[in-house]
Formats: structure tokens, sequence, C-alpha cells
């Protein structure tokens, strides 16, 4: 993993939480720039994903492999969910459900975070 590409991903789904939850506090759907916002914080996971399945095949320790792994691309589907909800539901509920997975987002890559980090201490 590149901890900075990690660290930049978490923060972006974080603020893409932060605003989508605004939206749907504003009683409003998302909009075209918050779904473009998720593609990039999808695109940017996806990269990562691929760097530390490539670091693991190529003999980088990881303290727990198989939760590691299990992350690592389960970390890949709760915004697709979430785009999915919010272009279905053109409510605030569909922006209060992309706030949701993005929260999901940041939370799993800061776990991804510390299970890459445990194998290097």
């Amino acid at each position: 993993m590149i901890q900075a590409l990690a660290v930049g991903g978490m923060i972006a789904a974080l603020l893409l939480a932060v605003w989508t939850g605004v939206q749907a506090g504003r009683r409003r759907p998302t909009t075209e720039a918050q779904m473009i916002g998720a593609i990039v914080v999808e695109a940017v996971l996806v990269v990562q994903a691929v760097i530390a399945t490539v670091r693991v095949a190529g003999g980088a320790t990881v303290v727990e492999p198989v939760t590691f792994l299990a992350y690592l691309f389960g970390v890949l589907l709760p915004l697709p969910l979430g785009f999915y909800l919010a272009r279905e539901e053109r409510s605030r509920w569909g922006s209060l459900s992309l706030c949701f997975t993005a929260v999901v987002v940041g939370v799993m890559t800061l776990r991804l975070l510390q299970l890459w980090s445990a194998g290097r201490a």
C-alpha cells in the first residue's frame, strides 16, 4: 500500500460524506458533482487495491493477510452501492445513502492502514 494514497482516499471519502450529509440535511438529492466525487474516490480505492495486491503477492508481510485482503476488496463494494442508491432515489435519502457509504469507506480504509502498519512495526 502507499500510505499517502490511502490517507488521501480516506480524507476524500470523509469529505464526500460531509458534502453529501450537508446535502441530505438541506433535503436535496445528490448533484452530478457529488456523483463524480464518488467515482474519483472509487478510482483511488481501485488503484490502492491493485498496488497492495501486487505488494502482498511480491512478498510484503502482513500480520493478518486474510483479514487484510478481505478489507482490501471489501472496501470496493460500499461506494458503488451508495452510488446506485443515490442515483435511483432522487431525494435526500439518496444523498444520505451516499453519505453513509462514504463514511463506511473512510473507516474501512483506516482499518486497512492499521493492518498494513502492524506488519511494519
